[in-house]
């Protein structure tokens, strides 16, 4: 019996540091992986703080670019805004070197014709005095100038650039000669010397004349043009575009039309007023 005892005694103890042997084991190896995990968590720190710094930088980076870029924008846009207000300036200042070669050519073109007047006319006079006796005596002419001369003295001092002179001659035409084929050429004259003068108001009043008195005769569309022309020197923008407008409606084959399409369209107007069009459309 005694015997029995002992044997399950021992038994026992052996089972019992048996025991004691596998959860040593087990503590060791748990013991191991927490080691092992806290490296893993530290690894991952250290990575999760390496990569926060370089996307810092990478937004730091990004954020100077688009600084750059938006100072880039604001750089060309106001390159192009002075662009854009240079090339309206010069395009104006063209229009008026246009304007005024215009009214040189005009002169030019008158001379031309007054020219080749005046050769017919001295041809006809030399075809008479060679057909008259070589005996006859010619009487000296009294009485006030002709027409021709008249005018043709009154574009000679506007050609030399006498205006008040030649304004005079073309006011005693029309007052001697107010009703001929050169009464509108004269009147648009008189209007051309102030308009050359800037005397643009007197201007204004002189070309208006050609417009009443002479509605369809060969000046009436270069008068209407320097007529609007002369209100926009004056500030009247608003009636200086309409009478251009007008001009286009009421003459819409001639130079000067054209002349006041490019006018307008270099002020940024239409040369077509939209709203009286639009207005016409309802009321139909």
């Amino acid at each position: 019996m005694f015997r029995k005892i002992v044997v399950i005694t021992a038994a026992t103890l052996a089972l019992a540091d048996l025991g004691a042997q596998a959860a040593s084991k087990e503590i060791v190896r748990l013991q191991a992986d927490m080691t092992l995990l806290q490296q893993q968590v530290r690894d991952l720190q250290k990575s999760f703080d390496a990569q926060s710094a370089v996307l810092q930088k990478l937004v730091e980076q990004l954020t100077d670019q688009v600084n750059i870029l938006k100072s880039s924008v604001e750089e060309v846009k106001a390159s192009n805004q002075q662009t854009q207000a240079a090339v309206s300036a010069r395009v104006e200042s063209l229009g008026g070197q246009f304007s005024a070669v215009n009214s040189s050519l005009d002169l030019v073109l008158e001379r031309i014709a007054k020219l080749s007047q005046q050769l017919a006319e001295t041809k006809a006079k030399v075809e008479v005095l060679d057909a008259l006796p070589a005996n006859s005596g010619a009487s000296p002419r009294t009485g006030p100038p002709s027409p021709e001369e008249l005018y043709n003295t009154a574009f000679a001092d506007l050609n030399k650039a006498n205006y008040d002179l030649a304004r005079q001659g073309f006011e005693e035409y029309l007052k001697s000669y107010p009703d001929t084929e050169l009464s509108d050429n004269a009147q648009y004259w008189i209007g051309e010397s102030h308009y050359i003068q800037r005397r643009f108001t007197e201007a204004i009043q002189a070309f208006d004349k050609v417009l009443t008195a002479h509605p369809k005769g060969d000046k009436a569309p270069a008068a209407a043009l320097k007529k609007g022309y002369s209100l926009l020197e004056i500030g009247k923008k608003e009636a200086g575009i309409r009478e251009l407008r007008l001009l286009i409606q009421n003459y819409p084959q001639s130079d000067s039309a054209q002349l006041a399409k490019d006018r307008l369209t270099a002020m940024g107007v239409s040369p077509v007023d939209r709203s009286s069009s639009t207005k016409r459309r309802g009321n139909r």
